[in-house]
This record gives structure tokens, C-alpha cells and sequence, in this order.
């Protein structure tokens, strides 16, 4: 009867501890079924456990989280990356700042002619592309005017050598030394003509302006319009992973000018800037000059981070470009620069008249980054996120997904040799601990294992106070 009142009542309080474990969202196990734990913290003691001084209680390595809890520390599916064997190389970072490509960048449009800006088509910050018209311009210089009306003469004189060599062609009893005078003439007016178009290109009209204006209505041009120059061919410059890839588009980033303000040849209008390259300018001690050379020497991977807070941006597979070969006397560090590619969203407000479109770049001259320099592989290794990895006391926890009970996934404790770690990831040895192909939790690993504490916590209580399940005994 004695024995029998014993088993009872170990059972009894098994299922009372059973049922604290799990009334939240986060519960202890030992395996995926009940005997598991009952073998490791009950079933093992005996009837003749009287002489035990100590707790009965085997550490619990595996937790269950139920999805409610699983998405308050964000482990959702994404959270979940399968482990790879791959080379990392170690690297050494330095704080960085975006800049503006001196020459590329930023286009200053200038006057062509002399004149009075009489209509300015965009305001600041608007975006254009090129061939847009940005001003127009009335001439007010004499010398324009005066070459263009020796233009039209000079186009009338050409009519009537043409008109006059066809009666030659039609007429019998034309001499034909009036004949070679009339052709003599006719090479001269094209000479002529030639040189003024020249001229009026020199003093600021287009061509298409001369064409239109000039040759085909026969009427002097009193307004030029100022377009949006084309992109130019930066093929020499260009980095050879981003050539061709651009997308180009000009921003109206400052106005010079104003509607009736009288300007003079060369004066500059408006500032145009284009950033879809601009570059990142590393600050260096001079002591890693060596380290520096090597790697531009190497054409090692070059990686930039952005941000922080939670909203970090990693930029890889850049390059060095250039270093600088002065060394600030002040600081002791030296500049290097490194291209970077940029990209864009536009949108269109609607105006009064007509809509304007603005862009968004997603890279900013004066935004700060710290760029990383590769200097020493470590090969087959396992490189994971940050967040992967907690650390318990003299432990280092990665946890392992190991299966589902219920809608609750499992996670297993697993213990890893760290190598390396940075800011953003943790390079773990390749030494059996974590197998490739095993899924393991990449977010929330410090939520995980003060959850695991929490449950070993209440399990070694509730252990300490059961003993072998006899209430008489003080454990």
C-alpha cells in the first residue's frame, strides 16, 4: 500500500509540474515526447532514494516556442537560414564618408549668348533629362544680328547664282565665260555661308536654330533656348563591375539667374548634378598604408556599411580605386576612395501649369559608412548574423531547429567555437558542432537562451522540491 501511494503521488506532482511548464508560451523538453522527460527527471529515482542529499535534475537543452512568442523576438520563417561551409576573410574597417566625383557629378550650364533670360522652365530640384529646355534667352547683341542678316544675304546670293546657272543651262547663246563666273561665284557664296554659320555657332545659336530659323523660314533668330546638355562617356573612369549600368538622370540642384536679369556669354545659369556614381572616401591611419597597398594592389573585396540602429545596409563586391599620396600631418591618416553606384525613385507633383518630376537618390553625398578591407581568408568555416549567436557565461549558443510539436518549433542548444566575429557576423569553426544543412535560428538567439534559462530555472526548482517524490523527505 505504501508503494503504491508513492507512485501516485510522484505522478500526481509530475503532471503539476508538466502543466506549470507549459501554461506559457515557452515550455521545456528533453525530447520530443513525455517519457524523455520523465526519464531525466523522475524515473530515475527509487524506492530506496531516501539517502539522496542532492537534487535530481538534468539540464534541459531543448525549448519549445509557440508562435505567439516566436513572433514577439521576430523568429518567423525568415529567421530560419541553413548552415553552409564557405571561406571569410578577415578584414579591417575604417570610418568612411560619400563624396561627390569632382568633374562627373556636378554640371554648371553656362550662357551661350548675350541677352535677357525672358522664361526659366523648371525651378530647384526638379529633375530633367537632357535635350529638356531649361531657359530662354533674348538676344540684345549687335554683332548677332549683324551676322545672321550676312547669312540671310549671303543665302539670297546663293538663290539667285543657282537661278542663274539654270537660264545658262537652258539658254544656247549664254558665253561660257559668264558661264565659269556664275560656277567661280557659286563656290564662293558656299564659302562664304560656311564661315557665317560658323561664326553664328561661335556667338552661341544651334544648329537646329540656323536650320530652322535661318536657312528654311529666311528669319533672323531673336530668343535662344538653353536645353539640358547630354550624358558624357565616362568609360574612362568608370568602374569595370558597374560600366554600362548607370541610371543617368540630371537634378536642377541651384538657379543663377532670374526672369529679366540681362546676362553676358559664359555666365552660368543654373548648377545640373548627376549622381548615379559617386564614391567613398575612406579616412585611414598611415600606419595600414601597407595593408591598404596590398589590397588595391589585389583588387581585394571592398564592403561598405550603412546605418545602424536596427536599419543597417551591407553595399559588397566593391573595390579600391585610388589612395591618396599625402599624409595629414595633423591626424596622421590618409584618404583612399572606392565607386560606388547609385540608384533612384521619381515621382511627379502636379503643378499649376505642368506636372514636375523629382527624384529620390538612395546614396547622398555627405552620408557616413564604414568600409571594410579584406585581408586574411579563413577557410571552411560558418559564417552567420550577429543575432545567431548568444553567449552563456563562457558558452557560445547557436540554436538548432529540431523539429515541431504541435504548432511550437524546437529549438536545440547548441554550443559553437567562435573564431571571429564583427559587427555584423560571427565566423564559427567548422568542427562538427553545427553540420551543414542544419537549421538554425539567425534572430532572437539571446531571447531563445534567457527563455531556455528561465525554464531550467523552474524545472530545477520544482526538481529540487520533489526529490524522489517523498513528502517526508527534505531535499
Amino acid at each position: 500500500m505504501k508503494t503504491t501511494s508513492k507512485k501516485l503521488s510522484r505522478v500526481l506532482i509530475a503532471i503539476a509540474l508538466i502543466g506549470t511548464l507549459t501554461a506559457g508560451a515557452v515550455y521545456i523538453t528533453q525530447g520530443a515526447a513525455l517519457d524523455r522527460f520523465w526519464h531525466n527527471g523522475i524515473a530515475d529515482c527509487d524506492d530506496d532514494c531516501d539517502d539522496h542529499d542532492h537534487d535530481v535534475h538534468e539540464e534541459v537543452i531543448e525549448v519549445a516556442l509557440s508562435p505567439t512568442a516566436a513572433l514577439n523576438i521576430g523568429l518567423d520563417d525568415s529567421a530560419i537560414a541553413t548552415v553552409e561551409v564557405s571561406d571569410f576573410y578577415k578584414s579591417f574597417s575604417f570610418p568612411a564618408v560619400i563624396v561627390e566625383r569632382p568633374g562627373f557629378s556636378t554640371i554648371t550650364v553656362p550662357s551661350p549668348v548675350s541677352g535677357v533670360i525672358t522664361k526659366i522652365y523648371h525651378e530647384t530640384g526638379v529633375a530633367v533629362e537632357p535635350g529638356e529646355p531649361l531657359f530662354d534667352i533674348l538676344l540684345n547683341q549687335q554683332e548677332s544680328v549683324r551676322t545672321q542678316t550676312e547669312f540671310l544675304t549671303l543665302l539670297k546670293r546663293r538663290d539667285i547664282n543657282a537661278a542663274e546657272l539654270e537660264r545658262a543651262g537652258l539658254d544656247p547663246l549664254f558665253i561660257p565665260r559668264q558661264r565659269r563666273e556664275l560656277e567661280y561665284e557659286k563656290i564662293q557664296i558656299e564659302s562664304e555661308i560656311q564661315i557665317q554659320e560658323n561664326l553664328l555657332l561661335l556667338q552661341g545659336l544651334s544648329e537646329s536654330d540656323i536650320a530652322e530659323s535661318l536657312k528654311n523660314n529666311g528669319t533672323i533668330i531673336r530668343t535662344v533656348t538653353v536645353y539640358a546638355p547630354p550624358f558624357e562617356n565616362e568609360g574612362n573612369v568608370a568602374s569595370a563591375a558597374h560600366e554600362g549600368e548607370e541610371e543617368h538622370i540630371f537634378t536642377i540642384d541651384e538657379l543663377y539667374v532670374s526672369v529679366g536679369q540681362n546676362i553676358a556669354v559664359g555666365d552660368a545659369l543654373c548648377l545640373l548634378t548627376d549622381y548615379c556614381k559617386l564614391a567613398i572616401k575612406g579616412k585611414v591611419f598611415a600606419v595600414n598604408e601597407r595593408m591598404l597597398n596590398d589590397a588595391l594592389t589585389s583588387q581585394r573585396r571592398v564592403t561598405a556599411t550603412f546605418g545602424g540602429n536596427g536599419n543597417r545596409e551591407i553595399i559588397e563586391g566593391l573595390r579600391l580605386r585610388s589612395i591618396d599620396n599625402k599624409i595629414d600631418i595633423v591626424s596622421g591618416t590618409l584618404f583612399c576612395y572606392v565607386d560606388l553606384r547609385n540608384r533612384f525613385t521619381d515621382y511627379e507633383v502636379n503643378g499649376e501649369s505642368n506636372p514636375r518630376r523629382y527624384i529620390k537618390w538612395h546614396f547622398k553625398p555627405g552620408q557616413r559608412c564604414e568600409l571594410h578591407v579584406e585581408i586574411e581568408p579563413l577557410p571552411d568555416c560558418i559564417v552567420l548574423p550577429i543575432d545567431a549567436v548568444a553567449k552563456d557565461i563562457n558558452e557560445m549558443i547557436v540554436f538548432e531547429w529540431v523539429g515541431n510539436e504541435d504548432d511550437k518549433k524546437i529549438w536545440r542548444k547548441v554550443p559553437v567555437h567562435v573564431i571571429h566575429r564583427t559587427k555584423d557576423v560571427v565566423v564559427i569553426a567548422n568542427d562538427g558542432s553545427l553540420f551543414p544543412g542544419a537549421q538554425v535560428a539567425v534572430r532572437g538567439a539571446g531571447f531563445i537562451l534567457a527563455a531556455l534559462d528561465a525554464a531550467n530555472q523552474r524545472a530545477l526548482a520544482a526538481g529540487g522540491s520533489l526529490g524522489c517524490g517523498d513528502p517526508s523527505h527534505d531535499h
